[in-house]
């Protein structure tokens, strides 16, 4: 159980970064994309930051759901550090997401992108938070946690 939660902790952090990058990179290299969420009357940006914003709070509910179940079944409580150096890609990556919605169209368009790019950085930390809970409360067998080794 231990070593699934922690490669769902994981997975659950390479998602958001990789949708994020995808974002980014369909943004700035003008690509077309599909939709999974699609609303009438939504412009380009203001549908691609709208699916991205969608999946990123799918993600962060996922991993505060999977901590909250994995928190039951360990009766401790413990300290989590939060792994600041890991929040640096979504930081950078939201302030690009910021300034294109300051350059943006209409003002419901910038103001999809910047809550957009709020939502990304938000559900970002949750979930690196929530994915050093889970190696803070699963240690290796020494006793120690991942992140003391």
């Amino acid at each position: 159980m231990k070593n699934f939660a922690k490669a769902i902790g994981v997975f659950i952090n390479l998602c958001t970064y990789g949708a994020g990058i995808a974002v980014l990179l369909i943004k700035l290299l003008k690509k077309e994309f599909y939709a999974v969420f699609v609303i009438s009357g939504f412009s380009y940006d203001e549908s691609l930051f709208f699916n991205l914003a969608l999946f990123t709070l799918g993600s962060a509910l996922l991993g505060v759901v999977l901590t909250m179940f994995i928190a039951e079944y360990v009766p401790k409580k413990v300290t989590v550090e939060y792994p600041i150096i890991w929040a640096i890609l979504p930081a950078a990556i939201s302030l690009y997401f910021t300034y294109a919605g300051i350059t943006g169209g209409t003002v419901r368009e910038k103001a999809i992108v910047i809550i957009t790019a709020l939502i990304y950085v938000c559900a970002s930390a949750v979930n690196i938070y929530s994915g050093a809970k889970m190696f803070t409360l699963f240690p290796n067998k020494s006793g120690k946690s991942d992140n003391e080794q």
